[in-house]
């Protein structure tokens, strides 16, 4: 239970979208929210339903200060943003705004993901490389093309212990922050590798951004909170600060000294190109007060993490996802980034509640 309310945390968590949107859907509704649903149009779920992207909101249309609270940019990272979102909503988290607020909930930013149990969308497309400059020239992939044999080689599913052989010796000879910057921070040369960024905005990056454009065109005060799971020690939450250092130094003022400067290269994630934070801040342009966050828990240590990508990689890329195979892959992307652990859902709560909170109440 909740320490401040009397709502069963562990009954706002699910086994699958289906159940996560149903369930935030009722609480959202009992809440007073008013709902709204945007299907995506390019795919279907693991079960074949439709996908959608719920947007909740409560509070003046035309308030001065708003908040958006997404989930599930990251696909499988959705079940708990999912769990977060609707387990506030339920204890009364939105109940009573303050005067001029509006609260905006998207659930399932990548239902795609969400629903196949995937960190990416339709396309193998991480949506937080998606959000570049798809006319200008693309980021430097020449990094991630060197490692890219390693790293998601088409025998990688016969062969496994022989590739992760081949990756400790390079990063023997390279070291660790070169590999993880490499891999993780983001190509667009590889669409059937890890953390492509993709050719084109995707349908979620034009989604979110009508929302936040929406949103900025009447706000003074914009807060941003984006939560996400997999990187970090279990249980934590990171709270990264979004965009430049003057952005970070205004996070800090709201939710805590300890708010890391991502693009500053101080958090536990590389620093990556086309992030979901720099459509935040082109959004509100520079006459809004705004700062955003990404909450980021922590669930297995990094190698395990990338282990459980490299798998699921692979099994969509040169295997039957609907196979004998992909059961223990999906298995390994959920220990890897939904842990099945009250006390890892307790407390991922309970650090959502005190952002929220602080989001909502500062000056």
């Amino acid at each position: 239970m909740s320490e401040t309310s009397g709502t069963d945390i562990h009954a706002c968590f699910s086994t699958s979208y289906p159940e996560a949107r149903a369930k935030f859907l009722a609480a959202c509704d009992a809440a007073g929210f008013t709902l709204e649903a945007l299907e995506n149009p390019d795919a279907l779920g693991r079960e074949g339903e439709a996908l959608f992207s719920d947007v909740a909101s409560k509070g003046p249309a035309d308030a001065s200060n708003v908040l958006l609270v997404t989930s599930g940019t990251h696909g499988i990272e959705g079940y708990c943003g999912s769990g977060c979102q609707t387990a506030l909503v339920r204890e009364g988290a939105f109940g009573v705004l303050p005067d001029g607020t509006r609260v905006l909930l998207v659930h399932a930013v990548n239902p795609f993901g969400f629903s196949h149990q995937r960190r990416v969308n339709e396309s193998n497309i991480d949506l937080n490389r998606n959000f570049v400059d798809h006319t200008a020239a693309y980021p430097d992939s020449s990094a991630y093309e060197a490692i890219h044999p390693l790293i998601a080689p088409a025998d990688y599913g016969v062969r496994p212990d022989h590739w992760d052989g081949e990756v400790l010796t390079w990063i023997g000879e390279h070291g660790m922050d070169a590999f993880r910057q490499a891999v993780s921070g983001g190509q667009y040369t590889r669409s059937d590798g890890l953390f492509f960024g993709g050719d084109a905005a995707s349908w979620s990056n034009v989604m979110i951004r009508k929302i936040m454009e929406n949103m900025a065109s009447r706000a003074r005060q914009f807060r941003f909170i984006d939560i996400h799971t997999g990187l970090g020690p279990f249980g934590h939450g990171e709270k990264l600060g979004l965009g430049n250092s003057v952005a970070v130094k205004r996070a800090q003022a709201i939710w805590g000294a300890d708010v890391t400067d991502l693009g500053g290269g101080e958090s536990v994630s590389a620093v990556v190109a086309g992030d979901m934070g720099g459509a935040f801040y082109e959004a509100v342009g520079t006459k809004i007060d705004a700062a955003g966050i990404a909450l980021e828990y922590g669930t297995q240590d990094p190698v395990s993490v990338l282990g459980a990508l490299r798998w699921d990689n692979w099994l969509h890329a040169y295997d039957d996802p609907t196979g004998a195979a992909a059961a223990p892959v999906k298995q390994k992307m959920r220990d890897a980034f939904y842990p099945d652990s009250p006390e890892w859902r307790q407390t991922v709560v309970d650090q959502a509640r005190t952002v929220v909170h602080q989001a909502l109440n500062a000056s």
